[in-house]
C-alpha cells in the first residue's frame, strides 16, 4: 500500500489531478483488501462480500460528489466527515438488502454515469504549490493505517460489512484530502472527477472477484482482474475524452 498510495500523489504532481485522480481510480486499495481477505478467509467468503461491495461502492460515488459540493464552502476537515457520512448512510441502508450481482451491477453503473453528469465544474485554473517534505510519507502512513483495519476487522465483520466496506474511500478520502488542504476546492474537484473516471473499471473489477475468484488460484484470479480493470479503463477513458 505505501508503495501505490506514493506512486498515485507522484502521478497527480505530474500529470495534474485528472488523469492522476484517473490512475488513483483504480483498485489499488479495495483489490488488495479482497485479496487478502480471500487469503485469509477463503475464495468463497470473498465472492460472497461482492453483492455488498457493488452497494458500498454506491457510497463511494456519492461520497466524492458530496466532498466535490461542500469542499468550496468548507475546511477538509467538515467536508470529509460529512462525505464519510454520506457513505455511512448508504452503508446503513443497504444492511438487510439481498441484491444480485447483475441488480448491483446496474445500480452501480446508472448512479455513477449520473454523477458524473452532475458533478461539479471547478472554477478556475490550479496554482501549483511545493508540497511539504513530509506530505507523501505521511499520505502512505494514513492509507495504510485504514487498509490494515479494514482488513483485520474483517474477522469480526462478516461478508456483509466487509463487502460494505471493501470499497471504502481510502484512496480517495486520501487524496481529496491532502489536495484540498494544499491546493485548494478547484484541485480536489478536479481529482475527484478524475477518480470517478475510473470507476466503470472498478465495478468490473467486483464483478470478477464474484465470478472468477473462487474458479481459479487467487493469484493468477486477482492478476487477471488487475490487467483487465487496466485495459477496460484505458477504453473507458478514450471514449470519455
Amino acid at each position: 500500500m505505501p508503495p501505490l498510495i506514493a506512486g498515485v500523489t507522484l502521478a497527480v504532481r505530474k500529470w495534474g489531478e485528472g488523469l492522476g485522480g484517473w490512475i488513483g481510480g483504480f483498485p489499488w486499495v479495495a483489490g488488495p483488501i479482497s485479496f487478502f481477505i480471500a487469503l485469509e478467509h477463503g475464495p468463497a467468503f470473498a465472492a460472497s462480500t461482492i453483492n455488498f461491495a457493488l452497494l458500498g461502492s454506491v457510497g463511494t460515488m456519492l461520497f466524492a460528489l458530496v466532498y466535490s459540493m461542500l469542499s468550496s464552502r468548507l475546511k477538509w476537515l467538515p467536508t470529509v466527515l460529512i462525505s464519510y457520512g454520506a457513505f455511512f448512510v448508504v452503508a446503513l441502508l443497504s444492511l438487510g438488502r439481498d441484491i444480485t450481482v447483475p441488480a448491483g451491477v446496474g445500480l452501480n453503473l446508472v448512479v455513477l454515469t449520473l454523477v458524473l453528469y452532475f458533478f461539479p465544474k471547478p472554477k478556475g485554473k490550479t496554482d501549483f504549490r511545493k508540497q511539504p517534505s513530509y506530505d507523501i510519507p505521511l499520505r502512505m502512513l494514513v492509507a495504510t493505517f485504514f487498509v490494515v483495519m479494514l482488513t483485520q476487522a474483517a474477522d469480526y465483520l462478516g461478508p456483509t460489512w466487509s463487502g460494505i466496506l471493501t470499497p471504502f474511500p481510502i484512496m480517495t478520502s486520501t487524496l481529496a484530502v491532502f489536495t484540498h488542504s494544499q491546493q485548494g476546492s478547484d484541485a480536489a474537484i478536479r481529482i475527484l472527477y478524475g477518480l470517478l473516471l475510473a470507476g466503470y473499471g472498478f465495478v468490473a473489477f467486483l464483478v470478477g472477484v464474484a465470478w472468477l475468484v473462487p474458479q481459479m488460484p487467487i493469484g493468477t484470479a486477482y492478476g487477471l482482474l488487475t490487467i483487465g480493470t487496466m485495459v477496460l479503463n484505458g477504453i473507458t477513458i478514450r471514449l470519455i475524452r
